[in-house]
This record gives structure tokens, sequence and C-alpha cells, in this order.
């Protein structure tokens, strides 16, 4: 790789005093004079989490996520003021936990101003122009916002409001920076900045107060492990440890509505306590939410959110996460607040837990996907056309540094998902920068902490929570890679990379290839999908041999090495071999007690797809068993969930021809959610998810029958 020197004099710093606590908060303050309206350049990497300031108004927030031992540095344009002012505020979160959204290394800010050809202030343990502060207003301990993302965001504000952010603050208690000497290599960026435009709620509301707080329901919430089960579950805070437990205070709370409200953005809603007001988004978003507050008593104010109403109320804990945040305001405090974190909602309650407040300009700023996508095919029919903007709606808020599973409990890099929605990144964006990105995470660390040798995390950038990986996601990273390098771009110079990681891989699989070539009890977690196919991955599981197959395949392609090809081709024949029953594939096979491995009468829907998906299967060959899948014939068949099997039956039909029947079940799938939330989500119920990355495939799906129907 090039070498990437972005800094001419700023090092990593941090506060030493606060190197490896928990939730910490730092504000990094610097003021230069220049000529009225001159402009420079912000060089800034940070971990874990960063948001910049320029003059009061908001500038910038990332970082772009990398792997371990890897930073991406933004670069935000920046300008005086008419007075020449340019001063710039960093607030850094080093939240101090292993999660799924972020690796787990020591807390830093490196950044630099700069002007023309000159630095004029950078970050360093003395001089440089940038002073840091704890920002004590953030408070510390409070419990997970779930077992994947860090802490819940809550705030102590006294009656001076805000006032770090103020003109002419400069910090009161500066901290000594410490040089953080954890091994970092910068990367450029290598993709679009986001969209942080404002999004208004629309102006029709509901007003209501808490209706009561009920011990038994509190009761049959879901105790996570996560804040049950700490530290042995999740790092963080026990509940008993937390300042303001918000399980314990919204678990067993409903809503009573009162009657309708008007939101405008400068008239303000008086609230007092128990007391609440919900703004509608008209559709699931993305972002930071925001508001105005004037505490008219010591007021203790939450913010509740969701993708959906559940009853009529926003429930807080539906999707595993604890959708909230708090705020405690001083008497007189009148502030002007926006979240650190993103979160996803289309629902936003503002409830007065104590004292009174008004509240005004409800708002979110978004946080998504700024590139221009496709414009739709033309004279698509509203139906389609209403799903496919759901699509475009899901893929903006999920592909943004890295493809998410769900830009909301998670914020997740996943395997596997990761090839549906760089194949719609293509497809919208005629690029795939951040397919390149996604990849180059997986690439550049020689090896991964807490997984076997060869091994890769089935999320990245992340850490193995409980040490837990997906064998069958690692195999489609293989898949993925040559399937970019064929259809998409992939670095020439990234070619020793990739044979440093495939090999890898192969390395490990082939340590459980039995006496057939097949694969045999695999470890940690085996999955297939979603569905009743997940209880037949072991001993032998035939999905996911077919699977090792089309790996095999890619492998060749990439190694150049044909025998691997070969091998493939041996193992889709005995699959055939014994797998084949009744017309159908079995899922399964297990050893009995004799040792010799018998096929199971386990059939699942998904299995059917994987072996046309993977190319073991062919519409000519199984007719029948492609003509019975076709008319929706499952038989004894155990159903499949929408991830994997029927992403894949929806390709599988529109490649092969049935446009009706793909036209019919993809508007039935997804009319519904992209009537309810203006997005699709990760199951066909709203259990969880409603806005999930794969989803995003679905437009190019759309997109394809369009072509085809001409």
């Amino acid at each position: 790789m090039k070498s990437y020197q972005p800094f001419a004099h700023a090092v990593p710093v941090w506060p030493a005093k606060l190197a490896g606590r928990m939730n910490t908060w730092v504000s990094f303050h610097a003021r230069v004079e220049l000529a009225p309206g001159r402009s420079g350049t912000l060089r800034i990497a940070a971990a874990q989490a960063c948001r910049v300031w320029v003059n009061g108004a908001l500038a910038g927030r990332g970082p772009a996520r990398a792997a371990h031992g890897f930073a991406r540095v933004d670069e935000w344009p920046v300008s005086a003021d008419a007075s020449g002012v340019l001063r710039v505020i960093i607030e850094v979160m080093g939240y101090g936990v292993p999660t799924f959204c972020t690796t787990f290394e020591p807390a830093f800010c490196c950044a630099e101003i700069v002007v023309g050809k000159k630095t004029v202030a950078w970050t360093a343990p003395r001089g440089g122009g940038f002073t840091a502060e704890q920002r004590t207003e953030r408070v510390q301990r409070v419990e997970r916002y779930s077992y994947q993302r860090a802490f819940v965001e809550a705030y102590r504000i006294g009656a001076a409001g805000l006032t770090w952010t103020q003109p002419g603050y400069a910090p009161a208690r500066p901290l000594p920076l410490a040089r953080v000497t954890h091994p970092r290599t910068w990367l450029p960026r290598g993709m679009a900045y986001p969209d942080l435009s404002v999004l208004q709620p629309r102006p029709a509301a509901v007003r209501g107060g808490t209706n009561r707080f009920s011990a038994a329901l509190a009761a049959k919430a879901p105790k996570w492990g996560h804040l049950f089960d700490v530290p042995k579950n999740s790092a963080g805070y026990r509940l008993d440890q937390v300042e303001w437990p918000l399980f314990e205070t919204l678990a067993g709370t409903t809503f009573k509505s009162t009657g309708a409200a008007k939101l405008r953005v400068k008239t303000p809603v008086a609230l007092k306590a128990r007391t609440w007001v919900r703004a509608d988004f008209g559709a699931d978003h993305t972002g930071f939410p925001a508001l105005r507050v004037k505490a008219t008593k010591a007021t203790r104010l939450l913010l509740v959110f969701d993708e959906i109403l559940v009853g009529g109320q926003v429930k807080y804990n539906r999707s595993g996460c604890a959708n909230a945040l708090w705020l405690e305001l001083a008497a007189g405090a009148e502030i002007d607040f926006e979240a650190f974190e993103p979160y996803t909602f289309r629902y936003l309650q503002v409830l007065v837990w104590s004292g009174a407040a008004e509240v005004s300009d409800i708002r979110l700023r978004h946080y998504i996907n700024s590139t221009a996508l496709k414009q739709p095919p033309a004279g698509l029919a509203p139906a389609p056309a209403l799903v496919r903007r759901a699509a475009l709606s899901s893929y903006r808020q999920n592909a943004l540094d890295i493809f998410m599973d769900c830009p909301s409990r998670e914020r997740a890099g996943w395997l596997c998902d990761s090839l549906f929605t760089a194949r719609a990144e293509w497809h919208l964006t005629g690029d795939n920068p951040i397919e390149r990105a996604f990849l180059e995470n997986y690439l550049l660390p020689a090896k991964f902490d807490r997984l076997p040798r060869g091994m890769v995390p089935m999320c990245y950038p992340a850490e193995a929570l409980q040490d837990q990986f997906i064998p069958n996601w690692a195999l489609f990273l293989i898949v993925q890679l040559d399937e970019a390098r064929r259809l998409r771009r992939l670095p020439a110079a990234w070619q020793p990379l990739v044979e440093r990681r495939v090999r890898g891989l192969l390395a490990y699989f082939r340590r459980f290839e039995n006496e057939s070539g097949l694969l045999e009890k695999l470890e940690n977690w085996v999955f297939v999908e979603w569905s009743k196919a997940n209880e037949f991955v072991q001993d032998v599981n035939f999905p996911t041999n077919m699977l090792y197959a089309m790996t095999l395949r890619s492998a060749a392609r990439l190694l150049r090495d044909p025998r691997l090809a070969a091998q493939a081709g041996r193992i889709e024949a005995t699959i055939r071999a014994l797998a084949w029953r009744d017309g159908r594939f079995a899922d399964n096979a297990v050893r009995d007690k004799s040792g010799r491995l018998v096929v199971t009468e386990h059939a699942s829907e998904a299995c059917q797809y994987y072996a046309f998906f993977t190319g073991l299967a062919s519409t000519r060959r199984e007719t029948a068993l492609w003509q019975r899948l076709v008319r929706a014939d499952y038989g004894p068949l155990y159903p499949a969930n929408v991830f994997v099997g029927k992403i894949m039956r929806f390709e599988l039909l529109i490649a092969n021809g049935e446009l009706a029947a793909a036209r019919r079940e993809l508007m039935r799938s997804y009319v519904p959610m992209a009537r309810a939330t203006g997005t699709l989500w990760e199951l066909f119920q709203d259990t969880v998810s409603c806005n999930h990355g794969f989803t995003s495939f679905i437009a190019v799906l759309i997109d394809r029958l369009a072509a085809k129907r001409r």
C-alpha cells in the first residue's frame, strides 16, 4: 500500500487521566485569527466517534471506521467568520468497551487546521494550539444502549447551558494531554461525506401524559444480558451502578394520549411533569434527534423514539435496544440540544418526567449517504416505485462508511448482508467506494484476535464479543471478493492481501473436511438463515457445503488455482449423491452410533434456494423441483425467511424469467413495509429492525424486473 501521511504536525493525543475509562467525553478547542472569511481545512482522525463545530455551527461527524491498527482521516472545510476568528471545537467520545460497531482500541484525537500551505493549529501534548477538557455534562454511569453498541446518552446541564459551545469560551480546566502511542496507520477516507441536513417533523403531533407504571408489565420486559449480566455478558455499568436506569423507568410505563398538538419551529410547547408531545417524521429516518428546551423548573426530560408504534405506544425496547436518552436541566437552562449518537426512528416522544419545560424546534439531523442515486426506470408503476424509494432510503441509511445491517440496534458491518448491499451500491451509483472500504477493513489486519487462526469476524470493524463468529459468513467474504473483482472494482495492488486472506480461510476450513471432502461439525455459530433450517446445521449441513463449493470456485479464480475448482466439482457431486431425496435436497446428515453418516429427512425451503443460488442445482436439471418452487408448492419443506432464503428466491425468479411470480411476491412482501415506515425490514414482521441494509438489493431487483418487461 502507498504511504499516506496527512498530518504535518499533529499527533494522536488523549487526556492521560482518562485513558482506559468507560464512556468519557472530551472537547478539544482551538481558536485561530485569520483574514475575515479565510478558508482552510480541518484534517481529523479520532476514536471512537467525533463531532466538529466551527464558529458554533456543526461542520462534521465521523470518523469513517477502519480496521484495528488503522484510522481513516476526514477533511472538513473550515473558514473564519466576518471578524476573522476561526473557532473549532472537536468533541470525541471514548466509549472504552468492546462493541459490534467500532474496534476496541485506545481513544484519541489527531487533528490539524491547515490554511493554504501553513498548519495553524494541531493536537500535541504541548503547544499546537488545541486544549482539551473533559465534558462532565455527559453522565458517565449509564446503561448500555444495546449489546452491540455502547452507552445510552444522558446529560446534566447547568443554568448557564451548553457553555463550551458559546463564543469566547476557553477551557477553564484544561487537561494535560499525552501522546497515544497505540500504533496506527493513516488511511484516506475514500468515500463521500455524510448528508447532515436537517429534517422537520410533520406539523400534526400528539400530546399526552403517562398513564401508569405497571410492575407486572416491567417484570415481563426482556431481561437483556447487557443490562442484567454485566460484566459477564457485556462490559459496562450494572443497573445498580447507573445514575438513572432507563430500564427500570420505562419498561413498565405506558402512555396515554390526550389530544392533538401542532408543532411549529418557533412556537414552544409547554410540558409539565409526566406529560409529553410526540412528533411524527412521516417515515423511518436515521440521524441525531434535536430540539430546543427551556427549563422553567429543574427538569428531567426524556427523548423516547422508535420506528413504529406498538398499540399506539412508542415502545422503547421493542427491537432489543434502549431507544431513549435523558437530559437533566437546572431551572432557567435554555439549550439547543442535539444528540451525539445517531438513532433510527419515525416517532420521537419528548417527555418531561419531572419539573416543567418548554420545547420547540423538534427535528432530526440526517446521518446518511449523500451520493446521488440512479433514477427509477421510466414508467415504473406506483407500487414498485414506492418499494424502490423505500429500498433507496434503506440504502442511504445503511451505506455510510461501511455497509451496515441496521442503522439502529447495531450499526455493524456484517458479511453476507454486505454482498447484497454491495450489488445495490454498484447498481445505484456506478461505483463501489464503500464496498472497497468495507473489504479493505477485512484485508488489512494480519490476524484477528480472539478468533481461530485464519478465521475472520462475522462483522467488522468490531470485536468478537464472547469470541463468537459465523464460519458461513467467512465463506461469503471470499465470494464477495471474487464478485467485486470480476464485476465491480477491486484494486490490483490488493492482490497480495486478497491471497493472504483467502489462503488463511481455506486452511481453516480444510481442518473440517471429512472423508468425503464435505465440511463436518463446523464450530461456533453455524448459520444458514433465520428459520427452522438453522436447526439442522450439524453434523454435515448441505447448504453450508453448497456454499463451500461456490466459495472454492471463487477462490480458484482469486488464486488462479484450478485445483480448487476441481475440488468444488467433487463436493457438488457428493452433495447430489447424498442429499437429493424424493425430488428435493435434504438439509443435513448426522453420524449414527456406528459412525456412519446418515442423511436426515429434514428439508427446508432455504436449502433448495442455496442449491440454485450456488449453482449446484439448475432449472434444466432439477426442473420439477424448480417448477414446484415457482408455484410456491412447498409441500413439507420448512418455510424460508427473508434473509437469506427469500432474497435468493426473488433473484432466482427474475434471473429465470419468472417475472409475474417475482413481481407479485415482491409487492406483497414489501409494499406494506414501504407504506408503514418508508424503509424495508429485517424480517417480514415488524418485531425487530424496520430498516436493514441488505434490503436495498430490492431496488436492483425492481429495476431488473422493469428491464425484462420491456
